[in-house]
């Protein structure tokens, strides 16, 4: 089998934590002869995983990419090309991967982004039209797949991203609580940093909330002011990014992690802190229970309420920590991911 991944929207950390987790899983598996990936001019090539060959597309428009990447499966004779954007040619060698709730819902209002008003419709066009050609398409949640099947007339299956923690595992070493930040108002780390201001001081002596990956520098200093207007501003540490090999470190010393997103389409931050057995406290978002009860493990508290998340926090400090793993789960990993993507791909080739 040779695969071709369409890595022009690799843009982000999760972009490329799911590019690399499944070509690099692919290659590794002997039942794929080539992985290809279809690369911009401008790609970073450091970020291509061993076995995994560049083949470089220019285009100006998502609509003309397209068009282009088939041009290029057909040049490297390829029995899969894998969307990860769930925009691709009409084919029926395209795989459309759905992991982003904003395929079908609209984003919040945020002053950092351009308003493309047509865009969205247009690309959600596409999809309808190109899904009735297609081989498969692939949900990373159980949420997103409710999304999927109504809308497309294509066959869809149900695979989570993988998870990756390497050898790190929860210590709880540090005197810190760890909450999962990120890009964007759905993050909602405010809520984090109100349920701290809601628990005893007493409670909180010596000990640091630590809120990581808050971009843009708007929302970093949004919640600085935030923690200063609530008098707590000595307990709390509002970060930007930081690496991926630094972020879990931290999650893996935390006393506690904290993730108080409003929107989850699959929630890798929850994945990373159940996988390495950190002790998690996470919203009721659907992607977040969905990994709670795959694990087993972890607790969750009513969205956006700060008063519950307070109540968990105390508890968990004081009296009892949530349900931990005591290995990563079995078939969590990339390479367990990308040959459920494999074996999907045989049986309707």
């Amino acid at each position: 089998m040779r695969i071709l991944y369409d890595a022009r929207s690799v843009r982000t950390p999760a972009g490329r934590y799911i590019f690399q987790g499944l070509t690099g899983a692919w290659a590794a598996d002997a039942r794929v002869q080539r992985v290809y990936a279809a690369i911009p001019p401008d790609f970073d090539r450091s970020l291509l995983p061993p076995g995994v060959e560049p083949v470089e597309v220019r285009s100006r428009s998502w609509l003309s990419h397209v068009n282009r990447i088939r041009r290029a499966a057909d040049r490297e004779r390829v029995d899969v090309i894998f969307a990860p954007n769930a925009i691709a040619p009409r084919d029926a060698r395209s795989v459309l991967y759905f992991q982003d709730l904003f395929h079908f819902r609209p984003r919040p209002a945020q002053p950092h982004r351009v308003s493309r008003p047509l865009h969205r419709p247009l690309r959600a066009a596409w999809r309808r039209l190109t899904s009735s050609r297609s081989l498969l398409a692939v949900a990373v949640s159980r949420e997103i797949l409710s999304e999927v099947e109504p809308r497309m007339r294509v066959p869809t299956v149900l695979i989570p991203n993988g998870v990756d923690v390497g050898e790190n595992r929860w210590r709880g070493d540090a005197a810190s609580v760890l909450v999962a930040g990120g890009i964007g108002v759905r993050k909602d780390e405010a809520t984090a940093v109100r349920a701290w201001a809601a628990i005893p001081s007493a409670r909180r002596r010596g000990l640091v909330l630590e809120v990581v990956g808050v971009e843009p520098a708007v929302r970093k200093s949004s919640l600085i002011g935030l923690a200063r207007s609530l008098g707590i501003d000595d307990s709390v540490a509002i970060t930007s990014g930081v690496s991926r090999t630094a972020y879990l470190e931290r999650m893996a010393r935390a006393k506690l992690v904290i993730s108080c997103s409003q929107l989850e389409a699959f929630g890798l931050p929850v994945a990373e802190a159940l996988a390495m057995g950190a002790p998690l406290i996470c919203s009721d978002a659907p992607a977040h229970l969905e990994l709670l009860e795959r694990a087993g493990a972890g607790a969750s508290f009513a969205t956006g309420a700060a008063d519950d998340l307070a109540r968990h926090i105390e508890r968990s400090l004081c009296v009892e920590l949530p349900p931990r793993l005591a290995h990563s789960p079995p078939g969590w990993s990339w390479t367990a991911r990308a040959r459920e993507h494999i074996d999907h791909y045989l049986a309707r080739a």
